[in-house]
């Protein structure tokens, strides 16, 4: 019940710090501003700032006990008022992305034709270029180094609600790497227990194929994430010979799983 509290408070934007105190408050009665501190670990001149915002939204009430200041929740009101805020928000980034998307579109960079290649860095940036692949037309054909959600973490929980809303397919290639992160993925939708008609997986041995990093094939685009004891980046290249020949190689690889 808490994980799910801490995901609720997550996607209402609380930050890191707010989301861990709300949610130490919310099995208490109420606590002083050092108990809270000790409880967290959070600095207590922080914890006294961090309150005062809270206090400031209406998450959380001060009451003088004894000549003391503790804190509690208040009630739900404020967090209902805060989701119905959320999905007015979301209905009108909705409805104004056909206006902005028709002038964005107009950028002549956008559709110039022939080769581009992008660069990511840092987890930030593999999460832009995995949101990407949900331009796929057709099929993605993809190989699969270590679970993607050791990597981008929740991200790769919205990621895969869009791609099956989307009706997306994939077929994934896995090697020994995969079945090594595995033991310790967090994230069940990442996992070869999930059967999915949306992404079909395939097992090489490593010593056929030494999956050594992510790559996925899709419309003319090959992206490759690679992420090694602290080092991640990525790469889009955009060229139409060199996604046929992937996929070409992709089918012969295939093969050789069945």
């Amino acid at each position: 019940m808490m994980n799910k509290l801490h995901e609720f408070l997550d996607r209402l934007g609380f930050s890191s710090e707010e989301n861990m105190l709300y949610s130490i408050l919310a099995k208490r009665e109420s606590l002083s501003i050092l108990h809270l501190s000790r409880i967290s670990g959070i600095n207590r001149t922080k914890v006294y700032r961090i309150i005062e915002k809270m206090h400031q939204k209406g998450l959380v009430e001060e009451i003088i006990d004894e000549h003391k200041k503790l804190v509690r929740i208040a009630g739900t009101d404020k967090l209902e008022l805060m989701v119905k805020e959320e999905e007015a928000r979301l209905i009108k980034l909705r409805e104004s992305f056909p206006v902005i998307s028709k002038i964005l579109s107009e950028n002549p960079s956008l559709y110039q034709p022939g080769t581009k290649v992008l660069f990511y860095r840092g987890k930030e940036g593999v999460r832009s270029q995995v949101w990407n692949t949900l331009k796929t037309k057709g099929e993605l054909l993809g190989y699969s180094y270590r679970p993607l959600s050791e990597l981008i973490g929740k991200y790769y929980e919205k990621w895969y609600q869009e791609w099956e809303k989307r009706g997306l397919r994939m077929r994934d290639i896995y090697s020994d790497s995969y079945l090594e992160g595995e033991k310790t993925v967090k994230q069940k939708l990442d996992s070869l227990e999930i059967k999915s008609k949306y992404i079909i997986s395939r097992y090489i041995s490593s010593k056929i194929l030494n999956i050594t990093h992510q790559m996925d094939i899709y419309n003319d685009i090959v992206s490759v994430y690679h992420w090694h004891e602290g080092e991640i980046f990525g790469v889009e290249i955009y060229n139409e010979k060199i996604a046929l020949m992937q996929k070409q190689m992709f089918e012969i690889v295939w093969k050789m799983t069945a």
